[in-house]
């Protein structure tokens, strides 16, 4: 399956996917369209991931490891790509080991950590407030 054909499947299953903000974000991220996705490094197919799940106009964006697998200088892109893509009004939830790199983006926190036949749940909210860029 070739970064274009997977556009085309997200676009034919998903009524609230937006094929030029994909397109957009290929370019921006140096994806070439043609490129097999069994042929991209890990790095690279993370960076698809994202584009595919950022292109959604959605409620709710679950981010799993979202900078896990790219180079630090990709991740502050990779952020600024999250906030800038994410519906008006809509949630972004990210799971990551990495919270030194997105803490700095965040309206709240929630550290989650297993001990012993219990889990330990600790919610801050941060106090400063950041500026969303728009489309």
């Amino acid at each position: 399956m070739t970064i274009k054909q997977a556009i085309k499947y997200f676009e034919e299953f998903y009524e609230n996917f937006n094929t030029e903000t994909a397109i957009k974000l290929l370019k921006d991220l140096d994806l070439e369209i043609d490129k097999k996705i069994s042929q991209m490094s890990k790095g690279m197919q993370e960076k698809l991931q994202l584009i595919l799940v950022m292109s959604r106009e959605a409620e709710l964006y679950i981010l799993d490891e979202p900078l896990g697998g790219v180079d630090p200088a990709t991740r502050d892109y990779i952020l600024d790509t999250i906030l800038s893509n994410f519906k008006e009004g809509a949630s972004v939830l990210i799971s990551t080991h990495l919270i030194a790199d997105i803490e700095k983006i965040l309206d709240e926190v929630i550290f989650i950590g297993k001990r012993r036949n219990s889990i330990n749940i600790i919610s801050r909210r941060t106090k400063k407030k950041r500026k969303r860029k728009h489309r």
